[in-house]
């Protein structure tokens, strides 16, 4: 499983997103990265997926949630993909 957060150094709850999701990598065995929205690669993948806010979270090449959840709430979104 492939997670991508979509990030902002202006958004004030990206660290908190970050974090949460940091300890789900750590948690389970997915491929976890962060991507800036001002990089490049940020920057594609909030076009093509026609994303509007930050942090946003990317499952397999999908827009799957925005905003920061709780460790349990994002441990379950992992756990119901696989």
């Amino acid at each position: 499983m492939q997670v991508t957060l979509l990030t902002s150094k202006w958004c004030p709850t990206c660290p908190e997103a970050e974090k949460v999701w940091s300890e789900v990598a750590r948690q389970r065995p997915i491929e976890y990265q962060v991507l800036d929205v001002a990089d490049k690669a940020g920057r594609t993948l909030v076009s093509n997926l026609r994303i509007k806010s930050v942090p946003a979270l990317v499952v397999d090449g999908k827009l799957k949630a925005v905003g920061v959840h709780s460790l349990g709430e994002a441990l379950k979104m992992v756990d119901s993909a696989a």
